[in-house]
């Protein structure tokens, strides 16, 4: 499921280009679904170093759509909350409380972009959303 045909180009393009993997594709789909952050990806991907870039959710074209997008797609490639790390003066790394409870499941999905977070989530543990045998009424 892809939210426009530009998603869907964007999407394989960049996963054949990258050789993405899981990981890579939770990004690549959660960034594509916005024209808004699919346009920047390079603002939120090095591909020559293959690293996410978590300064980004600090741009002033950020929208609290963007954002939610940003977070979800930032989680889903690294298992953790990249933009709630601060560092102090001593490059030593400290947790925003107040960012960290933005990565809730509430803060991410109540929005009209949720059953795209949905399929990123897919993607991202393909191995949990196999076809298996469940109960039916």
């Amino acid at each position: 499921m892809f939210a426009s045909k530009e998603h869907y180009e964007f999407f394989k393009q960049t996963c054949e280009r990258l050789n993405a993997d899981c990981y890579l594709k939770a990004l690549i789909y959660t960034v594509g679904i916005s024209e808004d952050t699919r346009s920047r990806w390079s603002s939120f991907y090095d591909e020559k170093e293959r690293t996410i870039k978590p300064e980004v959710i600090n741009s002033g074209w950020q929208t609290s759509g963007s954002v939610r997008i940003t977070r979800l797609a930032f989680q889903l490639f690294t298992d953790s909350t990249p933009t709630a790390i601060e560092y102090d003066k001593d490059d030593n790394p400290q947790y925003s409380f107040k960012e960290c409870q933005l990565y809730s499941v509430s803060d991410t999905f109540c929005c009209s972009y949720a059953p795209f977070f949905v399929e990123a989530v897919k993607l991202r543990y393909p191995d949990y959303f196999s076809p298996r045998k469940v109960y039916r009424q």
